[in-house]
């Protein structure tokens, strides 16, 4: 494994190894005090990282300068840190269903409306952009479409015992990727009018990429979310949950492919058109709501 795929899997051990505790300790924040209160803790918890986690620190000031040039000092790093902290803890409401302590505001749902009046299903492709948890609310908007996430465990799996710990029902909407029937399970939920969801912009071992420009250079993005609607059919919609400060969401949708061609042998030149789509897109997003970008680590190389 080498390249975008061998640090990503790097990013998520590290991130796998701390998660836990940091759950069980933003869950029972949340829990015993209310979001308001809990909110008041995600400055020092902010600081904290700011200060002890200096790999992050490294790669938020690299992005942000891809942003804003030279404008990348303590207090713009201090505030993407503090946006990412936020998301966390709205993870815990998000994941139990609470939507009424939230402002939600939607953009683009006619491309939902779009996918589903296919009767194909349909992939919800996101990225570490904003909150993807946020796409459950999505719910309140469209009752009638059923949502499962294809989701990577992690090495042991105690992220997952986690969240199951906050709603024991998300087992239930979750399909582990790198099972044996995983890719069973996909084809036959969206061949029953299931919706899919799924990260675009993380490498798994042993992926196929293709090398795009992103932000100024050159990026590896996977190309099995592409082989897979490929391979089912299903149309594919972009989406993400932008978080805009206090207890705004602007939830965010686009349609990308009706049918993406198919993919013989792994050949990422069946699906550049449509990956070019994407990443245009992320973009796009990305530079309309910068602090919402949380790939922390060296994204490029």
């Amino acid at each position: 494994m080498t390249g975008p795929a061998k640090k990503a899997s790097e990013w998520a051990g590290r991130a796998e190894r701390g998660s836990p505790l940091l759950i069980r300790f933003i869950v029972w924040v949340a829990r015993t005090i209310g979001r308001g209160t809990a909110r008041l803790l995600l400055h020092p918890i902010s600081l904290y990282f700011l200060i002890m986690a200096p790999n992050a620190r490294r790669h938020s000031r690299d992005y942000l300068r891809r942003i804003d040039g030279d404008k990348a000092g303590f207090a713009a790093i201090y505030g993407h840190i503090h946006c990412f902290a936020a998301t966390i803890l709205d993870r815990v409401f998000f994941l139990t269903d609470r939507f009424d302590v939230f402002d939600l505001t939607f953009d683009g749902l006619e491309a939902i409306d779009r996918a589903a009046a296919e009767g194909r299903g349909a992939i919800l492709l996101g990225a570490h952009f904003g909150s993807f948890d946020a796409m459950r609310a999505l719910a309140r908007k469209r009752p009638d479409l059923r949502l499962k996430v294809l989701m990577h465990e992690g090495p042991d799996g105690r992220v997952a015992a986690a969240l199951n710990r906050i709603n024991p029902e998300l087992a239930d909407t979750v399909i582990p990727l790198g099972r044996p029937e995983s890719m069973l399970r996909v084809g036959e939920w969206l061949r029953d009018g299931g919706a899919i969801g799924i990260l675009g912009d993380r490498v798994p071992a042993g992926d196929k990429t293709v090398r795009l420009p992103f932000l100024g250079e050159g990026a590896g993005f996977p190309i099995s979310p592409w082989i897979l609607a490929s391979v089912t059919g299903a149309p594919v919609v972009m989406f993400a949950g932008v978080y805009q400060g206090g207890n705004r969401y602007m939830i965010r949708f686009r349609y990308l492919a009706e049918r993406v061609r198919r993919v013989r042998g792994g050949d990422p030149a069946a699906v550049a058109t449509d990956l070019t789509r994407y990443v245009e897109t992320l973009e796009a997003w990305v530079r309309d709501h910068p602090k919402n970008w949380f790939n922390f680590y060296d994204f490029w190389h």
